[in-house]
């Protein structure tokens, strides 16, 4: 029986020998398939990250552009605005003043203004103009239609531009409706894709075309979308070349990820052809578009599409490289290997004596944790379960200036900073007693006086009775990490240009705030700040000349507020200040009152400000409860204000509508 229970007890160990390299070999073969999904799934997922990032950086390019096309058209309204008739010669003038120096206009394909034909007589406008000095002026189509208007002046006059002159551009359909939206909203709008009347055969391009109304009495408000209309004097616009136009912003984008990466943008929808604006490596329709990121983005008041495909070379978007397959088939010759060499210990004899084996693998442990101990980069450090030290190593002693003379017999407490409280060590020995260890980051000071940032773990080591006879603990220099992940926190909630809070802290600072006065029943205030003069000086000495000024009214700025508020850069020239405890309105005039006072100061040369610059402040001042229900409403109110200041004048100070007054019927 007994001899019968030793063969049962020989062939069971067998058979789990047999099975063991195959258990090696299917964990490692498991091990490696898991670790190329997770890297494929990295690689994808960061794939497409980039195309994204791209097609937000390209959308703002363009918008960038576009803005310089609005401020000018906006310039245009202006002129008309302070003038009753504008000739030829007048709006010649006034479109050379604009390309002062020959770079205000770069990229914009021309100027114009297309008026409305008054009371539709198109006779007696055609006569009108052609008596001003203009014989071959005709309307073009011909034909009466319920609103006719006319390219009356498109800058520069050249012999492309000539062409359009005349052109009834509302007779067009696609036209037709960017110009409606222009007129009934009173805000810049984008046409759809046209093409151009200057074109010609030679390198033809997409065009669209960007109109700004233009009121007659734009001053005294408007009722509705009608009163727009009935008021509506004309447009001032700009054709654009599309290819030329984003090829431009293209060049602004400065990720090196963009070299070679297909760029597409449709109008409004790419399931059409025709909508089609922008395609710089041909791939639309194309078998060549195969993984594509697709980004719709609101620009003019139109929806563009915008799609972004990287060269799969540099990123494949399956997630499969080189580097991976070779990786993958390490993994397997590993995995092999290791089942093999499982395989040949198994075959190894087992007759040696098992006490000779057991201090035989003992030694061998202390001999290697030995080894490990003192060369290990890791700054180890052993202590008792009283938490005295009884051994470091030489990276402790690196890394903390104590030597192991200095360190041994003393507790760990001679690394305290100061910087944690008792409670956080009351945590960190609570963990380390119920769960045996306990890893974090803590700061300890240097034998010098710094103060480090070092990422700690602690593992509790048990006797054979399993009470606890000392303590291991590891620790590695993080400062630099550190002092890198609060740098980038600093650059997420701050403008980089002036050092100060930028719109995504001002967010929510507001709505700390808020809630804060919700439950202690005070006010909140908000400044909205406009500086005059800026853009003359930006236009005339520079945009480092600017920057420069800004940092000045930014220090100003900052030493005129408490330290309890908050200043931010909204964007531009423009910045709010968040009074927290606003008791009053009167509070917040007089505020504003020295900040104005303040800004109208003349800035004094420096070593970035090369000459004297004075300028003023248009501020908007709104207090919640007074003015708003919410933070959203709150900024939106200051903003109006200030707007309201701005058309006081300069250097003039608005309180908000209250909300009281904004609810009572008009």
């Amino acid at each position: 029986m007994k001899i019968q229970l030793t063969s049962f007890r020989q062939s069971a160990l067998g058979i789990r020998r047999g099975i063991l390299p195959w258990l090696v070999l299917a964990t490692g073969l498991g091990l490696t398939g898991l670790w190329c999904h997770q890297q494929r799934h990295f690689t994808s997922l960061e794939h497409e990250r980039i195309e994204r990032d791209l097609a937000e950086a390209i959308s703002g390019a363009i918008t960038t552009h576009l803005q310089t096309n609005i401020a000018v058209l906006n310039a245009v309204a202006g002129l008309y605005d302070a003038s009753k008739e504008v000739d030829q010669q007048e709006f010649n003038a006034f479109y050379q003043a604009l390309n002062h120096g020959g770079e205000t206009l770069n990229g914009i394909q021309g100027v114009g203004y297309a008026v409305v034909v008054p009371n539709g007589n198109i006779t007696g406008f055609e006569q009108q103009v052609r008596r001003a000095g203009r014989p071959h002026f005709t309307i073009k189509p011909a034909g009466s239609r319920p609103l006719t208007s006319a390219i009356l002046y498109l800058e520069p006059n050249d012999w492309r531009n000539q062409r359009a002159i005349g052109f009834d551009m509302y007779s067009e359909a696609t036209r037709r409706e960017a110009m409606q939206l222009a007129a009934g909203t009173g805000e810049p709008a984008l046409s759809g894709p046209v093409r151009l009347l200057q074109e010609n055969s030679i390198r033809p391009q997409i065009g669209a075309l960007l109109y700004q109304a233009i009121y007659r009495t734009s001053s005294e408000g408007f009722n509705s979308s009608q009163d727009r209309f009935n008021r509506l004097r004309g447009w001032s616009y700009s054709p654009l070349r599309m290819e030329d136009l984003i090829q431009g912003a293209l060049t602004t984008v400065k990720d090196p990820a963009l070299q070679g990466t297909g760029v597409l943008i449709y109008d409004s929808s790419r399931n059409r052809a025709n909508n089609l604006l922008f395609d710089n490596l041909k791939l639309a329709d194309s078998p060549q578009l195969t993984h594509p990121t697709w980004l719709e983005v609101s620009i003019a008041n139109r929806t563009w599409v915008i799609g972004i495909q990287l060269d799969y070379r540099k990123l494949n978007p399956e997630g499969w490289s080189h580097a991976l397959l070779l990786q993958a088939l390490l993994g397997v010759s590993l995995s092999v290997l290791a089942a093999v060499i499982s395989q040949q210990l198994i075959r190894n004899h087992q007759s040696v004596r098992q006490a000779l084996r057991r201090e035989q693998d003992a030694s061998r442990e202390r001999a290697l944790a030995g080894t490990v101990f003192d060369s290990s980069p890791m700054a180890i450090v052993v202590t008792d379960a009283q938490g005295v030290i009884l051994k470091v190593n030489q990276a402790f002693c690196q890394l903390t200036g104590y030597s192991e003379l200095e360190a041994r017999g003393n507790t760990a407490n001679l690394l305290r900073s100061g910087r944690h409280d008792n409670s956080f060590y009351e945590q960190l020995w609570k963990a380390i007693l119920s769960k045996g260890y306990w890893s974090g980051e803590i700061w300890n000071r240097h034998r010098n006086g710094q103060i480090i940032r070092h990422e700690l773990s602690i593992t509790a080591v048990h006797d054979e009775q399993q009470q606890t006879s000392s303590f291991v603990g590891l620790l590695r220099d993080v400062s630099e990490r550190y002092q890198q992940e609060e740098q980038m926190r600093f650059m997420a909630t701050h403008d980089q240009l002036t050092g100060l809070a930028n719109r995504t802290l001002l967010i929510e600072e507001l709505t700390r705030s808020l809630a804060l006065a919700q439950r202690q029943g005070c006010g909140v205030g908000l400044l909205f700040i406009d500086l005059n003069r800026f853009k003359p000086v930006n236009d005339r000495y520079g945009h480092s000349t600017g920057d420069a000024l800004l940092k000045a009214v930014a220090e100003r700025l900052s030493n005129t507020c408490r330290s309890s508020d908050t200043l931010c850069r909204q964007g531009g020239d423009e910045f709010v200040v968040l009074i927290p405890d606003a008791p009053s309105i009167g509070h917040l005039q007089t505020l504003a009152r020295k900040l104005v006072t303040a800004l109208e100061q003349p800035f004094l040369p420096g070593p970035e400000l090369p000459m004297e610059i004075t300028i003023s402040a248009s501020i908007g001042v709104a207090r919640w409860p007074d003015h708003a229900s919410d933070a959203d409403a709150l900024i939106e109110a200051a903003d109006t204000a200030m707007y309201a200041a701005k058309l006081q004048g300069e250097a003039a100070i608005a309180i908000a509508t209250s909300i009281a007054n904004s609810d009572s019927p008009s």
